[in-house]
């Protein structure tokens, strides 16, 4: 199915009630901070739209900028996830046990997925992408880990002699990896900042706090 195809099946898609966040970071100001999504609530929906905004506890509509590690997992109803701009990366085992889910889009402010977020989910065929082929090929899909075996210290040197070099598959992330890519999808119409940002001294301290 192409873009096209797609959007006119998915244009008067809602967003479910049952959609459970919390704050995002714990910071500052919490009125003001941006949410995640923790829990699709036992939602029944085939078709799930995260928001790019929600209402916080203090009433108070605010971003959501991540997923929850496993705020998906083992939702064998759905079939299409439809992720907003607000999104950075992609957690471990977000989506993992999903089964049925079949299409998902994917904007390009995302910059990570971790090891096993598309864990069991054996029905993906495509992946609707924002961006262009460099851009996707820019995404950090966690799917190898490098490891090295040292031996003792060379001589005369702070070498350590190398006994062994592998690279070895991490699974769960196969299903992505082997889905249809559709690129320069319009993913647009975002009304929210993805840029979000929490600052230290001037210094940028956002991915500190959503690196997991």
């Amino acid at each position: 199915m192409n873009y096209r195809e797609y959007c006119e099946l998915i244009k008067d898609v809602g967003i479910s009630d049952e959609l459970r966040f919390c704050q995002a970071v714990m910071w500052l100001h919490p009125q003001v901070l941006p949410l995640g999504l923790v829990s699709t609530g036992g939602s029944d929906m085939r078709v799930i739209k995260v928001p790019e905004e929600a209402k916080n506890r203090f009433d108070i509509i605010v971003p959501v900028i991540c997923i929850a590690r496993e705020a998906f997992a083992g939702n064998e109803n759905v079939t299409d996830i439809i992720l907003p701009s607000t999104i950075r990366r992609l957690p471990e085992g977000a989506f993992a046990g999903c089964r049925n889910l079949k299409n998902i889009t994917i904007p390009k402010t995302i910059r990570y997925i971790k090891e096993k977020t598309f864990d069991g989910c054996v029905s993906l065929e495509n992946v609707y992408y924002e961006g262009n082929p460099e851009e996707w090929d820019e995404i950090n899909i966690v799917h190898q880990r490098h490891e090295i075996e040292f031996g003792e210290t060379v001589p005369g040197t702070p070498v350590r002699s190398i006994l062994a070099e592998r690279r070895i598959n991490i699974p769960g992330n196969e299903a992505l990896l082997s889905a249809n890519i559709h690129f320069r999808c319009d993913l647009s119409g975002s009304s929210v900042n993805p840029s979000f940002q929490i600052k230290m001294g001037g210094k940028d301290i956002t991915d500190f706090f959503l690196r997991k």
